[in-house]
């Protein structure tokens, strides 16, 4: 991750101040056009520059991505295990062992960018990881944010709990209600920090809800995976800022590492339901159109990739926590049928079932907790960053390998 050179505890200050929050409207979001003009504060103009332009109000509704794929309005049969899991003692302990760990040794640095992350949920996330971007782009981006000059990406990916690609199903209210499991501030009072920022209630508010999944890193991992999407270039790298969110919710011990690889599953299932939705992907195609010429304007030249192997260890790293398996070793990957297409924007030249191909040959080993051997497919062993970057081979028959 990229380190502001203002030192972090600046960044943190810098973020949280300039963040905009939101104005009110009928809707809920502001970045919609109404009788040609726009809901909510008004963008910036400069000369040359690109124009924004809201979306109209036919993209407020008409997703049918709006209704889970997996059940109206839970994600609830992709984490079902965890019912299961909970009556392993060996397990739960070291899922709290691990917090406490996390929790209790986070450096100064860590402990900043982790309330920076906590502070991120209602106000947006693309503030917070805009530094995936790195020292320049991630500028422009926020620098094009607070100038409001990004009325599209805002609107499907900002806003807080508003945004549009998000919804009610994908917050996982229901979800948290169905399980029904404490918070480790809860089970351990005595053993976790807590790291707590003035003006913020990280563990008072977190305590009204329960812990598993943790809606933080569903969020953070929805967030990032329809962004690095839009702007594949740099998807890798987007990818595993979305799962340091994750893992900085165990560093302020408000989720157990359980609850993040929850949440990364659940969000990533919510972001491909969303991504397989043609208005929802058209939209999302508009954004990353209207953040793609934002950005190129500012730094005066195209996008390229960039070298992604660390960002691939980053986010490969914070999958499974290490927590031991629980389940059978050596299981064949069923593929959940919606995953293929998240591999569009970075394997353009594969077929549905090639792309599969390929989230099956990167995939996790079988049998970690939360895996699911059933016929639907494992959320739990998709690694999107070593999808997304893989170097494939197709071969006469159409078959795929990909290359180590």
């Amino acid at each position: 991750m990229t380190t502001s050179r203002l030192g972090v505890p600046a960044l943190l200050i810098a973020l949280l101040v300039s963040a905009p929050t939101a104005a009110a409207s009928p809707f809920g979001v502001p970045q919609v056009q109404v009788a040609g003009s726009s809901l909510g504060s008004a963008p910036v103009f400069h000369p040359g520059a690109p124009v924004p332009v809201p979306f109209t109000p036919d993209y407020l509704v008409g997703y049918v991505s709006d209704v889970s794929s997996h059940g109206l309005l839970t994600y609830h049969d992709v984490t079902a295990g965890f019912t299961a899991l909970r009556a392993n003692e060996e397990l739960m302990a070291r899922n709290l062992e691990l917090t406490l760990a996390a929790n209790n040794s986070a450096t100064p640095e860590l402990i900043a960018r982790a309330q920076l992350d906590s502070a991120a949920d209602s106000e947006g996330l693309l503030f917070a990881l805009s530094d995936a971007l790195g020292p320049e782009l991630g500028a422009a981006m926020r620098d094009a944010l607070a100038e409001k000059r990004l009325p599209k990406t805002e609107f499907l990916l900002g806003n807080g709990y508003s945004a549009r690609a998000g919804g009610l199903a994908s917050s996982l209210v229901f979800d948290k209600i169905l399980h029904g499991y404490p918070r480790p501030f809860e089970l351990a009072p005595e053993t976790v920090v807590r790291h707590d920022l003035p003006g913020y209630q990280f563990y008072d508010s977190a305590g009204e809800s329960r812990s598993f999944p943790s809606g933080h890193a569903n969020q953070a991992v929805w967030v990032s995976t329809l962004l690095g999407l839009m702007l594949p270039e740099l998807g890798p790298q987007i990818l595993a800022r979305g799962a340091d969110s994750g893992y900085h919710r165990v560093v302020m011990g408000v989720h157990f590492p359980l609850d993040v690889v929850g949440g990364r599953m659940t969000g990533t299932a919510a972001a491909a339901d969303r991504w397989n939705d043609p208005k929802m992907r058209d939209a999302l195609q508009q954004a990353a159109a209207e953040l793609r010429a934002e950005l190129e304007w500012r730094t005066g030249r195209p996008l390229a990739p960039v070298p992604a192997d660390a960002a691939v260890e980053r986010y490969s790293g914070h999958l499974t926590f290490g927590l031991p398996p629980v389940g059978e070793v050596g299981a064949p990957m069923i593929v959940p049928p919606a995953a293929p297409d998240l591999l569009l924007a970075h394997h353009p030249e594969l077929s549905y079932g090639q792309r599969a191909e390929v989230l099956r040959q990167t995939a996790l080993p079988s049998g970690g907790p939360l895996d699911d051997p059933g016929p639907a497919g494992s959320w739990q062993r998709l690694n999107l960053a070593a999808a997304w970057t893989a170097s494939v081979s197709v071969a006469p028959d159409g078959s795929v390998s990909v290359e180590s």
